[in-house]
């Protein structure tokens, strides 16, 4: 693949990574509006007949890794992996 061929597919790619995050946004709106629906309806859950919507609370157990390396614990039980990243910057042409 040419140089000219890669900045072609990074074009492509910014213009999708775009589409993409304009997707995401219809997508959480609509989700908030289904949200709002429940809450104002003052229910947890709606059945349309043909789908079923949910709108619940729930807890969620987490780990506080401030404290665990206060208390010199972290090191010993964190897990570390090796991660591969694609990146792209813009360069300035001068």
């Amino acid at each position: 693949m040419t140089n000219m061929m890669i900045d072609e597919k990074i074009k492509a790619l910014r213009a999708l990574e775009e589409q993409a995050a304009e997707l995401k946004a219809k997508v959480d709106d609509i989700r908030n509006e289904l949200r709002a629906e429940l809450d104002e309806r003052k229910v947890d859950s709606v059945d349309t007949g043909s789908h079923r919507v949910f709108w619940n609370c729930f807890e969620k157990a987490g780990v506080d890794t401030a404290k665990l390396k206060a208390a010199g614990l972290y090191d010993m039980y964190s897990k570390k992996s090796v991660v591969t990243q694609l990146r792209i910057t813009d360069v300035a042409v001068v």
